[in-house]
């Protein structure tokens, strides 16, 4: 199997690509199946408060949905994905890999997650 080099000095193995390919898969599959059994969950919690005689109006309170949620959820997942790119960008120019590289990423995503606060204190209203 061909290796792809970096520089002559390190060089990624080809199978940290597959291993990574199947995380991500595996992530996506547990992300799929953790919204759908929150969904069944949601209409099996409202069929049982209709159940029980409880009106509408406090049915929807409960269970309303914060219309900000799906673009913090967006702008929260373009950040952590903004910083690890640019950590494993940095990690990259700084080879060989050691453990060094894992807490240029570990800062990284950090930094993400107060920009996202951040973001989030003053932003969101």
């Amino acid at each position: 199997m061909e290796t792809s080099f970096i520089n002559q000095e390190a060089y990624i193995d080809p199978d940290v690509y597959k291993a990574g390919f199947v995380i991500l898969i595996i992530i996506m599959i547990m992300s799929f199946v953790l919204i759908l059994l929150k969904s069944i969950l949601e209409n099996r919690l409202k069929n049982k408060m209709l159940d029980k005689g409880i009106s509408e109006n406090v049915i929807e309170s409960i269970l309303k949905k914060d219309p900000n949620s799906n673009k913090n959820n967006s702008v929260k997942w373009f950040l952590i994905l903004l910083g690890l790119g640019s950590g494993l960008a940095i990690v990259n120019n700084s080879l060989p890999l050691a453990i060094h590289s894992f807490a240029i990423i570990f800062i990284s995503v950090s930094v993400s997650f107060l920009l996202y606060s951040i973001y989030l204190r003053y932003f969101t209203k």
